[in-house]
């Protein structure tokens, strides 16, 4: 079991990006929804992915990597909140295909790779920044946000020259594409988007 861990923690990125073409494949709703149910299913999903995306804006303006533990903004519910709005990301795009399968597919993607990763990540933290880490790790979780916010003594106001540092603006032109991507799928699928038909095949 450490091996595989071990595996995946080291090819995240390659098998992120083999979801990543998997998931362009399989954009387009199956023939079997009619219009409305899949224009439903893409709305709801892209609305949950941008709300993602909005997490990630919101934890990456608190995150200074490697010079100081993050317990403010987002990270007062979740101590991953930028794993969370990924995971919120992903969903909202498996959603939006009308796809069950791809849904699927995506969760066993996640919670093997990214929950290794998160337990690789903690104990580099945790060897980091020992006892402050550890308050934090015991008082919020690990994933799902909890109701009431982290009491620290240690305060940070959000920034958007740290969102840009931390380079949060090549994941939202990412989901950006991807959402418009996903629009003209649908447009062809239903024949409402007969000028792309041979941008997209």
């Amino acid at each position: 079991m450490q091996n595989i861990g071990s595996f995946v923690i080291k090819h995240r990125i390659f098998l992120s990006w083999l979801f990543g073409i998997s998931y362009l494949v399989f954009t387009a709703p199956p023939r079997y929804v009619p219009p409305t149910s899949a224009l439903l299913y893409l709305v709801i999903g892209l609305e949950i992915a941008f709300l993602g995306e909005g997490l990630r804006i919101w934890a990456n303006g608190f995150l200074h990597k490697d010079e100081s533990l993050a317990v403010n903004g987002p990270f007062s519910y979740t101590r991953n909140p930028l794993y969370l709005g990924s995971f919120l990301i992903g969903c909202g795009f498996c959603i939006a295909t009308s796809r069950l399968l791809l849904f699927v597919f995506f969760l066993a993607f996640f919670f093997l790779v990214f929950l290794n990763t998160i337990r690789h990540e903690e104990s580099i933290l945790e060897g980091k920044f020992g006892s402050e880490f550890q308050k934090f790790k015991q008082n919020v979780p690990i994933f799902i946000p909890k109701f009431t916010p982290y009491d620290s003594n240690v305060y940070s106001k959000f920034s958007w020259k740290q969102v840009k540092h931390n380079k949060e603006h090549l994941t939202v032109i990412g989901v950006l594409v991807i959402a418009l991507y996903a629009i003209i799928r649908y447009l062809i699928q239903y024949n409402t988007g007969a000028p792309y038909n041979k941008i997209l095949g």
